[in-house]
């Protein structure tokens, strides 16, 4: 699950950094560090949906927890 986040959000955010972290080891519960410029002029409830819509129906099924830090990457 770590690797389809990490893949899917570097497909949604091009030129983001991004760290992904499995909190409790179970492949379930993440952490989400991203700093992309699209979220530029995004306030972080936006940013946070634009995460959630990106990762889809996944969040809440297979992925129990997300835990997100966003903010703007300067390009």
């Amino acid at each position: 699950m770590q690797a389809f986040i990490e893949t899917t959000l570097r497909s949604a955010f091009p030129g983001a950094t991004l760290r992904v972290t499995d909190t409790t080891g179970g492949g379930d519960h993440f952490e989400v560090e991203i700093a992309a410029p699209q979220f530029a002029g995004q306030t972080m409830i936006q940013q946070h949906r634009l995460v959630y819509e990106a990762l889809g129906d996944r969040v809440g099924v297979e992925i129990h927890a997300l835990a997100l830090k966003t903010r703007v990457l300067a390009s």
